[in-house]
C-alpha cells in the first residue's frame, strides 16, 4: 500500500463556525442583493473567495510580529523587508538572512551599520543613499495599491507624449490581466492586450495530472509578435502574470519567461512581473520543465526574475501575510533609462496615497509578518503540502465526475461551467455560474467565485472580445487554513448542485445596481431568477410558449440542432397561439390534457437510430380552448388542422378529411379530442401529424371507429392484424395518428393499449413483426420495469403499429413498444439508472452505445428543472421501434413539468 505524502504542519489554534441556517443565509443574500462579496464571512462555513490575506501564518510569523516596531519613520522592519526582497528575489541560494538578528533581539548599532544600512545598487531593492537618491522600492498595503502605484505614475509621465502620439493609445501587453490590474490600467488611460495561450479549457487527460503540465498560463508568444510588428512604439509594458491568475492559475514556463524577456528586448520594451504567486511558480518549473528538477526553489525565483525588469506583487498571496505589498524596478535597468525620473515620482505618490515610505500604509507588525512570509513561502516542503492539497481537491471533484479545468493551478480549482452546464442550454448571458456561487453559499454555505462572464463583463464587450472570456468557478484554497474535511464537505457539496444543475438559477442581465462599474462584482446589486422564467425569447416570463420555448432551445442546443431552432421557435407560435402566452398556474380553464403526465399540454420526444445516430425531435402538443368543454376542444384541434394546412404547403388534409366525422363527431365524449406533434426537419417543412381519440364515443364503438377508418383509408386489411395483436379482450384501440404530410412515405398509426401484459406475452407478440430476438423485447420490458416480468398494471403497456403502402399496394409495418416507466420508479433517477442499464446492455459497438447514451443524458439534463430524486415526471414513455427492415430506434419522451412533480 502507497502511504502518502507526511504532514509538514501541524493545527495549534482553530476558530470555531456559529451555527447558520440555509434560511438565515437567504435572509443575508436579500438584504446585500446577492452580492458575494457583501456577504459576512462570520456566517461561512467554507471560504473559498480568495486566498488572498485570507491565510494562517505560521508560529514563526506570528512571533516575529511580536518584535514589530511601529515608529512613524524608518521602523527596522522596513530594512529586514528590503533586505528580505534581496535574499527572495536576487540572491537566489546566497541569502544572507540579516532579519534573523532582528527577530532575536541581538542586532546591535554595528548590524544596522554594516547590515541593514549598508549601500546596494543594480538590483530590485537599493539600499543606503541609492533608496534616497534613486528610489527603486515601494511599500504599499496590498498588490492592487503597487498596480495603481506604477500605471498612475507611468500614465502621468506619459501624458505629455501620449498628447503628441500619432498611433493611437498606449498599451500594455499580457498573458492575462486579473480584474484589478486590467481596471488600474485602464483608470490610468492605458489600453490593454491579453494574449493568453490557446487551449486554456481545453480537456487535459487526469491520470498524467502531477506528472506533466502544458503551462496553460504562458503568454501567446506568436501572437504577441504579431501585434509587435505594427505596434511596438505603442506598447509601454509587457507584463506576465505569474502564475496567470486570469487563466485558472496555470504556471508559466521558464522558456516563456525567457522567450518573453527576448521579445521585450527586440523591442526595446520593459518586462514586469505580476509576482503575486511566484513562489507556486516556480514549483511548477521544478516539478515539470526540464533541467529544472535539481534546482532548488531559491536558484529558481532568482533565475525568473533575472529578466524582469520590475515587478508588483501582493505579499497577501506568497507572502503569507494578512496584508501588503510592493512595487519593485531593477536599479539602472531598461525600465530606469526608458523612465529616468520615475522613482522620484513613485515615491512621491506613494507618500501622498499610503504615508511614510518606510511603512507605506502597513503597521511594523504586518511588515515583518510578511518579510518572514517570503521566507515561509519558498520553503519547497511547504510548496509540496500547498499545491498538492489544490491537487487532491481537483482530484477529488474529477472523481464524482465533475468538469474541472486540468490541471489544477497552485492556488484554486476552477470549474469549468460550459461542460458544467453542457445539455442544459444555458447562455452566457444568464450568468448561470453565478446562479451556481450563490447555490453553493446559500444551501451550504460555500463561498466560491465567479471568473467568467459575469466577473469578466461579457455583457459588455465586443464579439471579438466576449470569445476570450473564460466561464469558470474559482475555489481559491487558503493557505494553511483548510483540512481534509473542508475539502470532503465542498466536494459532496458541488456533487449535489451537478446532479440538479438544470435548475441552478440563472441572474437577471438587468442589474438591479452598478451595472457600468469598473470592477462591479465588488459593489453591484442583483437579483436571481427561476431557470424556467429564463428564455431567450421576448414572451413574457412563466407563460405556456416561454416555457415550451426555453426547453426546446435548450434540446435543440445540446443534441446539436441549432439549425432546426428557427423551424421549432415558428411551429410553437402557430401551434400554441393565442393561448400559450397565458400564465402557467393551472390547467387551461381546467381541462386535464392527457398529453403529459401532469396534464400539462406539452409533450418532447428524441429519437434515435441505434445503427446510424441520426436524431429526431418531436414536440407534440394539445391546442388549448377557451371554455373547458369536449365541443371546445374539437373545435381548437380543428382550427390548428387547418391552420397548419394554411402555413405549410407540404400539408395535405385530404386522408384527414375522409375520416374527421369518425373522430369528431356530435356528442363525442372522453378527455381527448385531438392532438399535434411536428418532427424538426432542418432541410424541409417540419412533419406534422395528427392524433385522433377512436373512443370518442366511448370505448365500445371504438373498434368500429378503427375498422372504418381504415377502410375509407383503403387500409381494411390491417383491422385484422391489430385484432391479432390484442393480448386479451380487454385491450383496446386508444390513438389513431396520420402523418399530415401526404407522400408515398404518409404513415397511418394504430395504437392499443394493453391491459394486464406481460413480457412474456409481448415477446410472443411483437417479436416477429419488430424484427429483433424476443430476449430484447424481454430485455427491455424488465430492465425498464425494475426486473418485473409483469403483469404490468400501474400503467398500461401500449404498442403502436404504422403502416404505409408501397407503390405495389403492399403494406408495410412498423412496431413500436412503448413502456411508461414513469409508474414503476420511486423517481426520474431511477428511472435514468434503468435506461442507462438497457442502453449499455444494447448489442450495439461501444461507440454506438456511447452516442445513444450520451442523446440520452442531454436530452434529460436540457429538460429537468429539478433533481431527478425528487419525484416522477420528467420521463413517461420509452419507445422501441422496429421493422425487421432498418435499424431499430429508440424514443425518450420528456416532460415539462409546467404544473407539477409526480410524487
Amino acid at each position: 500500500m502507497d502511504v502518502p505524502n507526511p504532514p509538514t504542519y501541524n493545527t495549534l489554534v482553530v476558530r470555531p463556525h456559529i451555527a447558520v441556517t440555509a434560511e438565515d443565509r437567504v435572509a443575508v443574500l436579500k438584504s446585500v442583493e446577492y452580492n458575494l462579496f457583501a456577504f459576512p464571512a462570520a456566517l461561512v462555513t467554507c471560504d473559498f473567495l480568495s486566498d488572498s490575506g485570507t491565510s494562517a501564518m505560521t508560529d514563526i510569523q506570528w512571533a516575529a510580529m511580536l518584535r514589530g516596531d511601529e515608529s512613524y519613520g524608518r521602523n527596522w522592519g522596513y530594512y529586514c523587508l528590503l533586505d528580505a526582497f534581496r535574499d527572495i528575489f536576487e540572491r537566489g541560494d546566497a541569502r544572507e538572512n540579516v532579519y534573523r538578528d532582528v527577530l532575536a533581539g541581538i542586532a546591535d548599532s554595528r548590524f544596522f551599520l554594516n547590515e541593514l544600512l549598508k549601500e546596494h545598487t543594480g538590483g530590485f531593492v537599493n539600499g543606503g543613499p541609492a533608496q534616497l537618491m534613486r528610489p527603486n522600492f515601494f511599500l504599499v498595503p496590498q498588490g492592487r495599491c503597487a498596480e495603481a502605484l506604477l500605471f498612475s505614475t507611468l500614465g502621468a509621465s506619459l501624458d505629455g507624449s501620449r498628447k503628441s502620439q500619432q498611433h493611437g493609445q498606449h498599451v500594455i501587453i499580457s498573458n492575462g490581466f486579473f480584474d484589478t490590474t486590467s481596471a488600474n490600467i485602464s483608470i490610468a488611460g492605458f489600453e490593454t492586450k491579453a494574449f493568453p495561450q490557446r487551449g486554456l479549457t481545453d480537456p487535459y487527460p487526469i491520470n498524467v495530472v502531477g506528472i506533466e503540465n502544458p503551462f496553460k498560463g504562458n503568454l501567446d508568444l506568436a501572437s504577441a509578435t504579431e501585434y509587435l510588428q505594427n505596434n511596438s512604439t505603442r506598447v509601454t509594458m509587457i507584463l506576465l502574470t505569474i502564475t496567470n491568475n486570469w487563466a485558472a492559475g496555470q504556471p508559466v514556463s521558464m522558456a516563456n519567461i525567457k522567450a518573453t524577456y527576448d521579445l521585450a528586448r527586440k523591442h526595446e520594451i520593459p518586462l514586469f512581473f505580476d509576482a503575486c504567486r511566484f513562489a507556486e511558480n516556480a514549483k511548477f518549473i521544478q516539478d515539470f520543465e526540464p533541467g529544472y528538477k535539481d534546482r532548488n526553489i531559491p536558484q529558481i525565483v532568482g533565475e525568473m526574475f533575472s529578466y524582469a525588469d520590475g515587478f508588483t506583487i501582493s505579499l497577501k498571496k506568497d507572502g503569507l501575510a494578512n496584508m501588503g505589498g510592493a512595487l519593485c524596478f531593477r536599479d539602472g535597468g531598461l525600465f530606469a533609462k526608458k523612465f529616468p525620473d520615475i522613482g522620484i515620482e513613485l515615491k512621491e505618490r506613494q507618500i501622498v496615497c499610503y504615508g511614510n515610505d518606510s511603512y507605506g500604509g502597513m503597521s511594523g507588525r504586518d511588515i515583518m509578518a510578511a518579510c518572514v512570509g517570503l521566507y515561509e513561502v519558498t520553503k519547497e516542503s511547504y510548496l509540496s503540502s500547498r499545491i498538492g492539497q489544490v491537487r487532491s481537491f481537483a482530484e477529488k471533484l474529477v472523481a464524482k465526475g465533475i468538469p474541472v479545468l486540468l490541471p489544477p493551478g497552485g492556488h484554486a480549482v476552477f470549474l469549468d461551467m460550459d461542460r458544467f452546464f453542457d445539455g442544459c442550454g444555458r447562455s452566457y448571458g444568464e450568468f448561470a455560474g453565478l446562479g451556481f456561487v450563490i447555490e453553493l453559499l446559500t444551501n451550504y454555505g460555500i463561498r466560491a467565485m465567479e471568473a467568467g462572464p459575469w466577473g469578466w463583463q461579457w455583457d459588455r464587450k465586443s464579439e471579438q472580445d466576449r470569445h476570450d472570456i473564460p466561464n469558470l468557478v474559482r475555489f481559491a484554497v487558503p493557505r494553511y487554513v483548510m483540512n481534509n474535511e473542508h475539502i470532503e464537505y465542498t466536494v459532496a457539496a458541488v456533487t449535489q448542485l451537478y446532479k440538479r444543475r438544470h435548475s441552478i438559477p440563472g441572474v437577471c442581465v438587468k442589474i438591479v445596481r452598478g451595472k457600468d462599474l469598473r470592477i462591479r462584482h465588488f459593489s453591484c446589486g442583483m437579483k436571481p431568477l427561476p431557470v424556467q422564467n429564463l428564455s431567450s425569447n421576448s414572451d413574457e416570463p412563466g407563460t405556456f410558449l416561454a416555457a415550451a420555448k426555453s426547453d426546446l432551445s435548450k434540446l435543440c442546443s445540446s443534441l446539436g440542432l441549432n439549425d432546426s431552432w428557427q423551424q421549432v421557435d415558428e411551429a410553437l407560435e402557430l401551434a400554441m397561439h393565442p393561448w400559450g402566452t397565458n400564465k402557467i398556474s393551472s390547467p387551461q380553464n381546467g381541462w386535464m390534457s392527457e398529453m403529459a403526465l401532469d396534464n400539462s399540454p406539452v409533450e418532447y420526444s428524441v429519437a434515435i437510430e441505434q445503427d446510424t445516430g441520426t436524431i429526431q425531435l418531436r414536440v407534440s402538443l394539445e391546442a388549448q380552448a377557451s371554455e373547458n368543454t369536449i365541443e371546445s376542444y374539437q373545435k381548437a384541434a380543428l382550427d390548428l388542422t387547418q391552420q397548419i394546412r394554411d402555413k405549410y404547403p407540404g400539408v395535405s388534409l385530404n386522408r384527414f378529411n375522409a375520416i374527421s366525422d369518425l373522430f369528431f363527431p356530435q356528442g363525442a365524449s372522453g378527455p381527448m379530442a385531438g392532438m399535434h406533434s411536428f418532427v424538426s426537419n432542418p432541410t424541409a417543412e417540419p412533419q406534422w401529424k395528427i392524433y385522433l381519440n377512436p373512443r370518442a364515443l366511448g370505448l365500445s364503438e371504438a373498434d368500429n371507429i378503427v375498422r372504418e377508418a381504415l377502410n375509407r383509408l383503403e387500409m381494411p386489411e390491417t383491422y385484422e392484424l391489430l385484432q391479432g395483436m390484442k393480448a386479451s379482450e380487454s385491450d383496446s384501440f386508444v390513438y389513431f395518428s396520420l402523418d399530415l404530410h401526404q407522400t408515398h412515405k404518409s404513415r397511418v398509426k394504430v395504437y392499443i393499449q394493453h391491459t394486464d401484459i406481460t413480457a412474456i406475452t409481448i415477446m410472443k407478440r411483437l417479436a416477429p413483426s419488430m424484427g429483433m430476438p424476443a430476449s430484447e423485447l424481454h430485455r427491455f420490458c424488465t430492465t425498464l420495469s425494475g426486473g418485473s416480468e409483469g403483469p404490468y398494471a400501474s400503467k398500461k403497456v401500449i404498442t403502436c403499429f404504422a403502416f404505409t403502402q408501397k407503390s405495389t399496394g403492399e403494406l408495410n409495418v412498423e412496431t413500436t413498444l412503448h413502456f411508461p416507466v414513469s409508474h414503476y420508479a420511486v423517481h426520474d433517477a431511477e428511472i435514468q439508472t434503468r435506461v442507462e442499464e438497457y442502453i449499455l446492455g444494447l448489442p450495439k459497438g461501444e461507440r454506438q452505445k456511447d452516442a445513444i447514451l450520451q442523446t440520452y443524458k442531454r436530452s434529460i439534463e436540457a429538460v429537468a428543472h429539478r433533481p431527478l430524486e425528487s419525484g416522477r415526471g420528467i420521463h413517461a414513455w420509452v419507445g422501441l421501434k422496429g421493422s425487421g427492415t432498418r435499424s431499430p430506434v429508440l424514443t425518450f419522451y420528456v416532460q415539462p413539468e409546467m404544473f407539477k412533480v409526480l410524487e
